[in-house]
């Protein structure tokens, strides 16, 4: 009997490690705890939230810039709201992948966070932000004299 009990406790454990539903809760507060620190421009603490994938191809000089560029464009965040999420998991590794309405005080955008990891070992691996403000910065396309695009 006691074989069957604890059997029982451990595959409970096992499934709430799983369950996705918290793992988006989790990966939520993250965000929320995220767009608190960028209100406060604080890019290191940023920084400092992110996993070891993500300090591995950002440098911290790379970050201010990224928070100051997305300031300048963008504002503070006023709200946000999920639009959509995908949680992965495979071969004992959980990516999950939360994407936000968030309204800026400049403007609309598409945020993208990308976490790996569960529970208390969810690390941001990625952020990305997409809005028509990012648009004025784009290369324009060449033209020829007449106006018709260069080949």
């Amino acid at each position: 009997m006691p074989i069957k009990i604890i059997a029982a406790a451990c595959f409970a454990l096992l499934l709430s490690a799983c369950n996705p539903m918290a793992q988006l809760e989790s990966s939520e507060q993250q965000v929320t705890q995220f767009h608190a620190v960028y209100n406060d421009g604080d890019a290191r603490t940023l920084y400092g939230m992110t996993a070891p994938e993500f300090r591995d191809v950002t440098s911290i000089e790379q970050m201010n810039e990224l928070v100051a560029y997305v300031t300048e464009k963008m504002g503070k965040v006023e709200s946000a709201e999920r639009a959509g999420f995908n949680i992965d998991s495979q071969n004992g590794e959980t990516q999950t992948i939360v994407t936000m309405t968030t309204q800026f005080e400049k403007g609309e955008a598409t945020e993208t966070f990308t976490f790996k990891g569960t529970g208390d070992d969810l690390g941001l691996t990625g952020w990305n932000v997409d809005s028509p403000n990012f648009q004025d910065d784009a290369e324009p396309e060449p033209v020829q004299e007449d106006g018709a695009p260069a080949e």
